[in-house]
């Protein structure tokens, strides 16, 4: 398609198809397929924190309200500028939760074998399965060959991030564990 001032370029992804918007300035916006992640391996979808830890050490981050529901924008500019000729490389993202493959009940329960505190294994993010959730919260917590460290006892499970929350975070994001894998941008955690 060919407007006065600009293009529109449609391409095909191995997850659906999508549109580049080509003006005299170069590529302004790029609207990807469903479930598409970026080169850190966060996409629609994630969560707020998720974005935020992988940008922020190098990106600024914006949260606003749209008609469609809230976004977070990522700008080696000023993420003020969002909507107004913003100068800095921009990427957008949708927050919406991705289905959970969880039922009320959770998948199954773990306990934490040094307080014997039983918590339900839920919250499963980007498609992930409960044995996939469960084998991982398992051997992170009972397998005497990983090396955990720091006061969240951290510890790497098969490129999964594991840790346990303190009293006080745990209180606060209602989960006392949390694993993640945020190259694949999928995610599960510990509900007490």
């Amino acid at each position: 398609m060919q407007f006065p001032s600009c293009a529109v370029v449609p391409f095909t992804t191995p997850g659906g198809t999508g549109q580049a918007l080509l003006t005299s300035a170069g590529v302004t916006v790029i609207e990807s397929p469903p479930g598409t992640l970026t080169d850190r391996g966060v996409g629609d979808g994630s969560t707020v924190a998720q974005i935020e830890s992988t940008y922020g050490n190098d990106h600024s981050t914006m949260t606003i309200q749209t008609e469609s529901g809230e976004s977070i924008f990522v700008t080696t500019g000023d993420p003020g500028q969002v909507g107004n000729g913003n100068p800095g490389g921009l990427i957008g993202f949708s927050i919406s939760q991705l289905p959970t493959a969880s039922t009320s009940e959770g998948c199954g329960t773990i306990t934490y074998p040094e307080t014997g505190v039983v918590a339900s294994i839920d919250n499963l993010q980007g498609g992930i399965t409960c044995e996939v959730a469960m084998d991982t919260a398992e051997r992170y917590l009972n397998d005497t060959s990983l090396s955990h460290a720091g006061n969240t006892w951290s510890a790497e499970v098969d490129g999964w991030l594991c840790s346990v929350l303190t009293a006080t975070a745990s209180e606060l994001e209602g989960h006392s564990l949390e694993c993640a894998d945020r190259s694949r941008g999928i995610s599960f955690q510990a509900v007490p």
